[in-house]
């Protein structure tokens, strides 16, 4: 009887020590993929934060349609309104990919109609982010299919509404407002606004 509670005690101790054992592995495991499952959501976050980063790095401008265009009124002399919009084009040239020089090639517009004394009004103050360069360009388009720049004269980005007195000299002439966007020495958007004037 003796032999037989010792070995009834002996199983039991046995009994109790694997089923600790194998309760402590489950918590193990258990812990194991606790960790495995934040190791995912960190490197997941890490990977979300680098791609924004990266991606910051690489897109200086936001997307070019969601930025506003600027527009040209024509005033009389006097500087009273005659038309809010005056005619004109605006497009992009390069935007967030200006790594080699591209042509451009400066389309027939539509001339507007003006007199002698008449004042242009060119605003690009709701352009976001602000260009960093602007240049007032004469392009000499009497051959339609090979314009060329006749004068290319630099604003000030800072001089906004810039208000130009129309002499007879310009009437005749189509004109282009180039606005460039640059991180230091590199461009990152390019875009022009055309007009003529008749």
């Amino acid at each position: 009887m003796k032999k037989t509670i010792l070995i009834l005690i002996l199983f039991f101790l046995l009994l109790s020590v694997v089923l600790i054992a194998c309760k402590n592995e489950s918590q193990g495991s258990q812990k194991k993929e606790d960790e495995s499952q934040v190791s995912k959501q960190e490197n997941t976050q890490k990977t979300q934060t680098e791609k924004v980063a990266l991606e910051n790095e690489q897109k200086l401008l936001p997307v070019f349609v969601s930025v506003a265009s600027p527009s040209i009124s024509l005033l009389s002399s006097d500087g009273d309104v005659v038309f809010l919009s005056f005619d004109h084009s605006y497009g992009e040239v390069c935007w967030n990919n200006c790594d080699e020089f591209i042509h451009y090639n400066y389309p027939t517009i539509h001339s507007g109609d003006v007199e002698v004394g008449n004042q242009l009004q060119i605003d690009w103050s709701s352009l976001k982010p602000q260009p960093t360069e602007i240049h007032l360009i004469h392009v000499d388009n009497s051959d339609e299919y090979d314009s060329k720049e006749v004068r290319r004269k630099q604003k000030s980005p800072e001089n906004t509404p810039l208000t130009i007195t129309v002499d007879e000299e310009m009437i005749g002439n189509q004109y282009a407002f180039e606005f460039i966007w640059k991180d230091g020495e590199v461009v990152e958007g390019r875009s022009i606004m055309n007009f003529k004037l008749e």
